[in-house]
């Protein structure tokens, strides 16, 4: 179960188009998907540099994190790690 989940945005450069980032985490475990709660950040990450830092604790790996665009949540990476770099990329 994750019990902690936070985001820091890391801003280089300030741009025109700042937007607001919502995500999530999921475990897998052999009763399923066990999703997080939703933390959310604003940045513009379209500007070269700027990411956001999405960490939590949790005790089953892969893990699964995911992007809300549009109030709509998308699978944007799966990691082993406890923590992953959004750039906009995916």
């Amino acid at each position: 179960m994750i019990t902690r989940i936070g985001v820091q945005p890391v801003i280089v450069s300030v741009g025109g188009a700042v937007g607001r980032q919502t995500y999530r985490v999921s475990e897998l475990t052999d009763d399923g998907e066990q999703m997080s709660v939703e933390v959310s950040c604003s940045n513009d990450l379209a500007v070269d540099g700027n990411f956001n830092l999405i960490h939590w604790s949790g005790e089953a790996s892969p893990f699964r994190v995911y992007r809300a665009t549009e109030g709509i949540f998308s699978l944007i990476a799966e990691t082993s790690e406890s923590r992953f770099i959004d750039t906009g990329d995916a």
